[in-house]
């Protein structure tokens, strides 16, 4: 298999046209340099076949691997911040619950316009804790998702392409593809 080096001196997007002054705003946004920013009416290129082909694979199993690792890096920051708030959320609508339920009581000399606004308020503070029970999960299954991806990245990095070439292997040797192969039910199906 011949390895083309991927090329580093071109830009890998064409370079950012500003938008002309729409008189919204006094001045234009300057972009940081590396940031590549596009419009709708000028996306970003994409790599064609050629270019493609010149990426190895192990250039490219290493290259999501130091992705995965950077954003495992960040994750434990975030599952923090994502703990704290769902445990204040959980409070707050300890709270509310308990104050709803003060009020609704028989003996509680509540208007009813105070039990609606403790209703009310017990409504949000709970919205907002299944929106942080649901952000803390999507949080916990990320950090599950990274750590499965970098065992497997980690595999493929180290030559593990075993199990992936099996397909053309067969094929290189005058195998069927896997689309050709029959599946278990339809030999039974031929043999009756």
């Amino acid at each position: 298999m011949r390895r083309i080096p991927v090329r580093c001196d071109e830009p890998a997007f064409p370079p950012m046209n500003m938008r002309a002054s729409s008189g919204s705003s006094p001045l234009r946004r300057k972009v940081p340099a590396g940031v590549v920013s596009f419009t709708l009416k000028t996306p970003p290129e994409t790599m064609q076949g050629d270019e493609l082909l010149s990426i190895t694979p192990e250039a490219l199993a290493e290259a999501i691997l130091k992705r995965r690792q950077r954003m495992t890096e960040h994750l434990p920051k975030t599952l923090q911040q994502r703990t704290e708030e769902n445990n204040r959320a959980h409070q707050l609508a300890s709270e509310a619950r308990a104050t709803l339920s003060a009020l609704e009581a028989d003996d509680s000399n509540a208007t009813q316009e105070e039990v609606d606004r403790a209703r009310v308020t017990y409504e949000e503070h709970e919205s907002f804790r299944r929106r942080t029970t649901s952000r803390l999960q999507t949080v916990k299954n990320r950090i599950a998702d990274c750590d499965e991806a970098l065992v497997f990245w980690s595999t493929m990095s180290e030559g593990g392409w075993g199990h992936l070439l099996e397909d053309a292997e067969r094929l290189n040797s005058g195998g069927a593809s896997t689309y050709a192969k029959p599946s278990g039910g339809a030999e039974l199906e031929e043999r009756t």
